[in-house]
């Protein structure tokens, strides 16, 4: 599936990343879909960080920046087939 070895690449990271950072691996984990749409801002209030410590994040993940892991978990989402169907 395009996209999982995003949430792959955060659960084998995320024992090693600072425990913001690994917050925000968290709440990614939680809803790739919903972490996808939202701005950092949202990400940030929701982990309980702050805006550079979720961009530091995506980096630590090997990612560009937050634009570059959200387009890969959208890819991941938007494959999936509709829930109840």
């Amino acid at each position: 599936m395009p996209g999982a070895e995003v949430l792959d690449r955060i659960r084998s990271m995320g024992p090693r990343l600072p425990p913001a950072e690994r917050r925000v691996g968290e709440l990614a984990l939680k809803d790739p879909a919903a972490f996808s749409r939202w701005p950092v801002s949202e990400i940030a209030k929701r982990s309980g960080v702050s805006t550079p410590t979720v961009v530091r994040f995506c980096r630590s993940l090997g990612y560009d920046g937050l634009t570059d892991l959200k387009e890969r978990l959208a890819r991941m989402t938007s494959t999936e087939p509709p829930h109840g169907r």
